[in-house]
């Protein structure tokens, strides 16, 4: 294997251990162009195993596994703890009243600075 792919991890074990792909289809010796009918039923098979784990999911649950298997992709030693939840990651939203109640005193404290500079100002 060349050491770009080495050092990329783009081996097909190394993506079976990322979890970039569900499994490796075996192929015939000497390649899949020895043996396409056995090359293909093995395709076959490997499509309708991996499949058959969806028929009993809802559109909306076949979604959701199918995003959180790629936003799992490279976390597996990461930071993250769950990452079954990955799908439910949402965004706070803060509006801006939320943030100037959070800010109240600062703003008050630099109105306040703002209003005697600008006397001084007036008063000199």
């Amino acid at each position: 294997m060349l050491d770009a792919a080495k050092a990329m991890r783009l081996s097909a074990k190394d993506l079976l251990e990322l979890e970039v792909i569900d499994e490796i289809i075996p192929e015939p010796m000497g390649g899949a162009h020895r043996d396409k009918n056995l090359i293909l039923k093995n395709i076959q098979d490997a499509l309708n195993q991996n499949l058959e784990s969806f028929k009993l999911m809802s559109p909306e649950e076949v979604f959701d596994s199918r995003k959180n298997k790629f936003l799992r992709i490279g976390r597996s030693k990461g930071f993250m703890s769950n990452l079954d939840e990955l799908s439910s990651l949402k965004l706070d939203k803060n509006n801006i009243n939320q943030i100037f109640r959070s800010k109240k005193m600062l703003i008050a404290g630099i109105a306040v600075i703002i209003v005697v500079f600008g006397l001084i100002m007036f008063f000199l």
